[in-house]
């Protein structure tokens, strides 16, 4: 079975799959109640809620293309519903990313804002260290649809937002001894030394260990905040 991608959710076969299930659906409705139909909603939402996470278990383990059949399959429910619940794929997508925002949450802990400049460096990296070990399969997901997906370019713009007014806390007092007119440039510099970016780099395109590549990005952290 093809990947399952926005191409093949617009094929003629699913067009037919989908155009007898809405027929089914008109007939179901009159012959029911308020009740019945509340029922199928609910069943209707757990089938996404399961799609979803399927989806985005499949993608963690690193397969980067999931299919239906590998979604239906992991979720326990049919391949036809998965088509059905997946009109747009972009959503099934942006659904699963935000999904894996909440399953990450807690990774994201408050840093110290004062104490010596080596001891918050060196929480800041290791908090860096288990967000983008933690994301990194979905955030490369991401990454690849970003330029096709609206949605998820927006989580991602999010995302750099949230990590970036990070360091700036962290380093306050740092960026604040700075002339006015260096801070931005600062700031900039370190947001990048401590960036998923740089960490994909050093991990990816460098093929360092974890260990190694915490020790460089403290490196050029502490660069960036001191230079």
């Amino acid at each position: 079975m093809p990947p399952l991608t926005s191409r093949a959710i617009g094929s003629d076969a699913y067009a037919d799959a989908e155009i007898g299930s809405e027929i089914d659906a008109e007939i179901e409705s009159a012959a029911v109640g308020p009740s019945q139909a509340d029922g199928r909603t609910r069943r209707r939402l757990n089938s996404y809620e399961r799609a979803v996470d399927a989806f985005l278990d499949l993608v963690e383990s690193g397969n980067d293309a999931p299919t239906a059949q590998q979604i239906a399959e992991r979720s326990g429910i049919s391949v036809r519903t998965v088509f059905r619940l997946t009109e747009d794929i972009e959503s099934l997508h942006a659904a699963g990313i935000l999904r894996q925002m909440e399953r990450t949450a807690h990774l994201y802990v408050a840093l110290p804002k004062t104490g010596p400049l080596t001891t918050r460096l060196r929480m800041l990296v290791k908090n860096r260290v288990d967000v983008f070990e933690g994301i990194a399969p979905v955030r490369r997901f991401a990454d690849r649809m970003a330029a096709s997906s609206a949605s998820i370019a927006e989580g991602l713009e999010l995302h750099h937002l949230v990590l970036r007014t990070q360091v700036a806390e962290v380093f306050e007092r740092e960026l604040k001894e700075k002339p006015r007119h260096r801070r931005a440039t600062a700031l900039d510099a370190i947001d990048v030394a401590a960036s998923w970016e740089n960490w994909e780099l050093l991990r990816q395109g460098k093929g360092l260990s974890v260990t190694s590549a915490a020790r460089v990005m403290e490196v050029l952290i502490a660069g960036a905040v001191r230079g």
